[in-house]
């Protein structure tokens, strides 16, 4: 199911997200549309919040198949960062340049519950970054 994808000025975007206590099968639902989601909206990632929905839940293109990662976390940034251009489903149209960290470690869990532990640079890195954001109400465009 595609869902809404809320629209800056909404002040439901500036809320944080509550962690995940137990994955079943309204997580994995969740997921599914937001994964549809993000595919119909042609976007990287997508965070269940931007969809209304306050829990910490993104989905993020890693190599061009869709990952989920309940509760993320990033346990390391690298000194590195790097500038780049982002833009954001929630803010269609726009562009920014956005300084992030180059390279992150996430931890996470899968839809089974499964915990993960994943080194990501890059793009994938960026948009991994941007996503966690929106689970603490920060958008691309507040200052770093």
């Amino acid at each position: 199911m595609i869902l809404t994808i809320l629209t800056d000025g909404d002040k439901a975007l500036l809320k944080k997200s509550k962690r995940v206590a137990k994955i079943d099968d309204t997580i994995r639902n969740i997921a599914a549309n937001l994964i549809d989601t993000m595919i119909e909206n042609q976007g990287v990632g997508l965070a269940a919040p931007q969809c209304g929905i306050h829990k910490q839940i993104i989905v993020v293109l890693v190599n061009d198949e869709p990952k989920v990662m309940v509760n993320p976390e990033i346990i390391f940034t690298s000194k590195e960062t790097e500038v780049g251009e982002e833009g954001c489903l929630s803010i269609p149209g726009t562009f920014i340049e956005k300084e992030r960290n180059k390279t992150v470690t996430v931890k996470y869990r899968n839809l089974k519950g499964h915990p993960h532990l994943e080194t990501h640079e890059g793009l994938v890195a960026r948009v991994i970054q941007h996503e966690i954001d929106h689970l603490h109400g920060v958008l691309m465009t507040a200052a770093s």
